[in-house]
């Protein structure tokens, strides 16, 4: 005869299975372990607590899959872990950085929520883990030919249109703008307002890079922010910016504030300076070095005019003498001629005036042949009708008619009593 047994689950109160789940935990996880991961969520509460998720690295923000542990930080183990870090000066707990922490696994039943409650930190991990993808993405864009590609544009002459990409606000926004404003030339900023800090920077500074670069008339971008420790930088390193930056035509000026490590934004950049202030110094320096330039050609220009003009000068005063001196010979030539003409013209005219003079006297002469008064000193007599003409033939003349004799010396009233031919 077979026996049946039915098999009955356990019946838990709430607090039972919390109590037993905890239980399970803490016998699981008797000892504090070590965990690596990256940071996402960090935030601080008014009592000096800290809580954030340990996520895979890279794991998208807001992801909804991915593993996922919570993570408590207590004030009094907040201050240990900041003790620790302040003396690295080389991470600061943010969102995506990648850290190992060490801490015990608990079950936190008002929230039923297995999290991890921290209590230390090793900073060279981090820190490790920053330089080792740093380096492998370096050598990844070395191998792909592209490290150099922005370094290898050519830098403006005069770059005066400016791309800024900062955070607005921030210590690296003013001193960069302050310098730029006192240098006394007309730069024309265009400000792109990231975050340079945070899970989010990356896609900002790369979609900056890209929109700044859109516009055609700006001449070089500045990318700047100020220092910090060396996970604050950690968007510098993120592909997303490298790779923004090398397919970028306009060249990159990075102005990272940071004295030591160069980031891959550094690497891929067409010009790296050490704070924002040395950026806006490059640019100055650059436009300074246009303005030497134009100073040292106009000066040069000046001197080789001077002296073009000084040779003109020269050559039209000698010019000048010369024709002078032609136009003196000329005129002396001239004043010669014109003398001999007009010696000549007036024995001609003197000639003209005697000879003129003897053919009038001798006209004079036949004029006087022919004067009545001559004619009629000779005892000739000029007869005339009444009327004054003259008579010059018998055939003219009628009985009776009465005419006028002149005589030398008077005039004779007489009448016609008969004609007769000859």
């Amino acid at each position: 005869m077979v026996a049946i047994v039915h098999w009955v689950p356990e019946t838990f109160t709430v607090a039972e299975l919390c109590s037993a789940v905890a239980q399970t935990v803490e016998d699981r996880f008797s000892q504090e372990v070590w965990a690596t991961g990256a940071i996402s969520g960090l935030s601080r509460s008014a009592k000096g607590h800290a809580y954030f998720d340990l996520v895979e690295p890279d794991r998208p923000a807001g992801a909804a899959s991915g593993s996922v542990m919570p993570v408590a930080l207590f004030a009094g183990a907040r201050s240990r872990v900041n003790t620790v870090l302040k003396k690295t000066r080389a991470v600061r707990m943010a969102d995506g950085v990648q850290i190992k922490i060490r801490g015990r696994v608990t079950f936190y039943p008002p929230q039923s929520r297995v999290q991890l409650v921290m209590s230390q930190i090793d900073p060279t991990y981090s820190v490790a883990q920053m330089v080792e993808a740093r380096q492998i993405l370096i050598d990844t864009l070395k191998a792909e030919g592209v490290l150099g590609a922005n370094h290898a544009l050519e830098f403006p002459v005069l770059p005066l249109t400016v791309a800024l990409i900062t955070s607005v606000g921030s210590a690296a926004h003013a001193d960069f703008i302050r310098h730029i404003e006192t240098s006394g030339y007309g730069f024309d900023v265009r400000t792109f307002d990231v975050r340079v800090q945070g899970r989010d920077a990356p896609r900002d500074l790369s979609l900056a890079i890209t929109e700044a670069e859109s516009h055609t008339d700006v001449d070089v971008i500045v990318m700047v922010r100020g220092g910090g420790a060396r996970s604050d930088l950690v968007a510098f390193d993120h592909e997303q910016v490298a790779r923004a930056i090398t397919r970028c035509q306009v060249p990159v000026i990075a102005g990272i504030g940071h004295e030591t490590d160069r980031s891959v934004a550094d690497e891929v950049s067409h010009l790296s300076t050490k704070t924002p202030t040395a950026a806006a110094g490059a640019l100055i320096d650059a436009v300074r070095r246009v303005e030497s330039y134009l100073d040292t050609a106009s000066r040069r220009l000046s001197g080789l005019a001077g002296q073009q003009i000084d040779a003109n000068q020269r050559l039209v005063d000698q010019r000048v003498s010369r024709l002078s001196a032609g136009a003196e010979s000329h005129l002396a030539l001239s004043a010669h001629a014109l003398a001999s003409s007009a010696h000549h013209l007036d024995n001609r005219a003197r000639r003209a005036v005697e000879n003129a003079t003897t053919r009038v006297d001798r006209a004079e002469l036949r004029l006087r042949g022919h004067d009545p008064a001559v004619m009629l000193g000779r005892g000739w007599a000029m007869t005339r009708h009444r009327d004054g003409t003259p008579v010059r033939s018998v055939s003219e003349l009628t009985e009776h008619d009465d005419l006028v004799t002149t005589l030398v010396d008077g005039t004779v009233e007489s009448k016609v009593l008969r004609t007769s031919r000859t």
